[in-house]
């Protein structure tokens, strides 16, 4: 469709792919084939696995979603050669960033939530509809003129690939499991590998072959290991990105927590990620941080008492899930993803050096 400029019924496609519509007699015979194939998964998969590892990821709401959004999403902004420079391209990221956060993180919640990835569920409704996306997004990326060698710099490798896909998927389980270490949170080795193995399984539906993905947590530190010497640095779409990223978090805060977030990002990303992005640790904010690790610790023991430090992450950790939260169950979160008319529009600018709070001019 996209080939051949149907840009329209291309786009009235993706805003039925992740509902449970009937389709037309007339859908054609190639997205019908689609369609069955992402219906349900695989026979062969564990579900007892992916039960267990959605109801842990329930468990632990609060804290995956800021290990989520202060680690897995950032880290990803490293990817000196073509993963930020997608990103920041589509516009989706930087203008529209709270959008697009929600968007990706209705992906993560639909597909890791209980029921999610049975036969009709929300997540593989989401992950259908995302693998699409990103088939768009590589052929306007291809077609796109203005990146550093004017076409698509070859040494980037296609698009969205599975390199790229493998270690997004990584960032979702094993960086996001690390995360929920540094915050506090006890999680033991069969946890971890059960979160993996449904990041895999959702991996497969999205379209990464097997051989591209680690078999056990051990192999899965070793692939990011290697991405991260291979691909991770700074660069002024990583940069850019990361700008958006902290104003959007800070404007779920209230204006007192405002420093807490480049804070937390800092500390959850490690000096090197975070340098990469522009982010440094200011230290001011070291005394709450240490304080939501010891609150994540005792949590449970703490659920029905007015504790000053339960009453500290209400006001903060809680508040921007909550406000998060808003986004992802929304009837009308927003203008969703729409294939575009025109081409992409590459960041090739250092990032200003005024801080997370200049204003982002990337274009959708």
């Amino acid at each position: 469709m996209i080939a051949h400029g149907d840009i329209a019924t291309a786009n009235d496609v993706l805003a039925r792919l992740d509902t449970d519509q009937t389709w037309p007699a007339d859908t054609p015979a190639p997205l019908l084939a689609y369609l069955n194939a992402t219906s349900s998964l695989p026979a062969d998969v564990d579900m007892a696995r992916i039960h267990r590892a959605q109801a842990f990821f329930t468990r632990f709401g609060l804290q995956f979603g800021v290990s989520l959004m202060c680690r897995s999403l950032p880290v990803l902004y490293a990817g000196k050669q073509g993963g930020a420079q997608v990103l920041a391209a589509t516009g989706q990221l930087t203008n529209r960033f709270e959008r697009r956060a929600s968007e990706t993180l209705r992906f993560i919640l639909n597909s890791a939530e209980p029921g999610g990835l049975d036969a009709g569920g929300k997540g593989l409704l989401t992950i259908r509809k995302v693998r699409l996306m990103h088939a768009a997004i590589r052929h306007f990326a291809l077609a796109t003129r203005g990146w550093p060698q004017t076409a698509w710099p070859e040494q980037w490798g296609m698009p969205i690939n599975q390199e790229e896909l493998a270690g997004t998927m990584l960032a979702f389980s094993t960086i996001a499991v690390e995360g929920l270490r540094t915050l506090g949170v006890e999680v033991s080795k069969a946890d971890e590998e059960d979160q993996l193995y449904l990041w895999k399984t959702i991996g497969h539906v999205l379209g990464i072959i097997p051989e591209a993905m680690p078999d056990d947590v051990g192999s899965a530190r070793d692939f990011w290991q290697a991405l991260d010497r291979r691909n991770f640095g700074p660069s002024p779409a990583g940069a850019k990105l990361a700008q958006a990223h902290v104003q959007f978090l800070q404007s779920q805060l209230p204006e007192i927590a405002h420093g807490l977030v480049p804070d937390l990002m800092a500390v959850l990303l490690g000096r090197r990620a975070a340098g990469y992005l522009g982010l440094q640790q200011s230290h001011w904010w070291s005394w709450a941080i240490d304080l939501m690790r010891w609150v994540f610790r005792i949590k449970r023991k703490l659920a029905d008492s007015s504790h000053t430090a339960q009453s500290f992450v209400e006001m903060y950790s809680e508040v921007l899930m909550e406000a998060l939260q808003k986004h992802w169950a929304s009837a009308d979160p927003g203008v969703p993803f729409r294939i575009p008319d025109t081409a992409l529009h590459p960041v090739t600018r250092p990032a200003p050096a005024s801080g997370p709070q200049v204003q982002i001019e990337i274009q959708s």
